[in-house]
């Protein structure tokens, strides 16, 4: 496998993590517990995110790995999260209980 990025998947990747630094803060700010539960992340590193400036975020944005991880843990999970369901209320329930239950195991180890 070929460890080049060619330059626009990197400008790509680079974009992606300044975009989610920048939500992160706005969401954050807005409603930090709620933003804590959608983000997948504790208070400490909530915290964090609030208190990066601007030359610090393009720092940590322009690194060429994403900065932030898909919470999926195996292909089965973005099956059963994918399904057809006949009540789109259910699909949406059903993957905030998901992940949840992820965040929860995260902060239990």
């Amino acid at each position: 496998m070929d460890d080049v990025i060619d330059n626009d998947t990197l400008k790509s990747i680079h974009h992606l993590n300044l975009s989610t630094l920048l939500l992160s803060q706005r969401m954050l700010e807005k409603d930090k517990y709620a933003a804590m539960y959608r983000l997948g992340i504790d208070e400490e590193t909530a915290d964090v995110l609030s208190n990066l400036n601007a030359p610090q975020m393009l720092v940590l944005s322009e690194t060429n790995q994403l900065i932030f991880q898909l919470r999926f843990q195996n292909a089965d999970m973005v099956k059963k999260l994918t399904e057809e369901s006949r009540v789109g209320d259910i699909k949406q329930m059903h993957t905030g209980i998901l992940l949840s239950s992820l965040l929860l195991d995260s902060i239990s180890k």
